[in-house]
């Protein structure tokens, strides 16, 4: 799976949750998103059903308590690292 198509299902596993989608962008973060705590563990259930694998807790917890200092092309970026091959 390439990084755009590993984009697209991460922008779609969040327009599932967000009720507000005009701030989804490629290169927003999570602050800029203002997903609470359910949310961002909803997000990060989905990507690890989706991609079959879990990320690691201080990637979560980054989300949780330093949301300005994760964005979206990071989180695909993990993705695209932790693919299986």
């Amino acid at each position: 799976m390439n990084r755009e198509e590993i984009n697209q299902r991460v922008l779609d596993a969040l327009g599932v949750i967000l009720v507000d989608k005009s701030r989804l962008d490629d290169d927003v973060t999570f602050k800029a998103l203002v997903l609470d705590e359910d949310d961002i563990n909803a997000l990060f259930g989905r990507l690890e059903q989706e991609f079959g694998f879990d990320f690691p807790d201080f990637i979560k917890e980054r989300a949780i308590h330093r949301p300005e200092h994760l964005s979206l092309p990071m989180v695909v970026d993990l993705i695209v690292l932790m693919q299986k091959p």
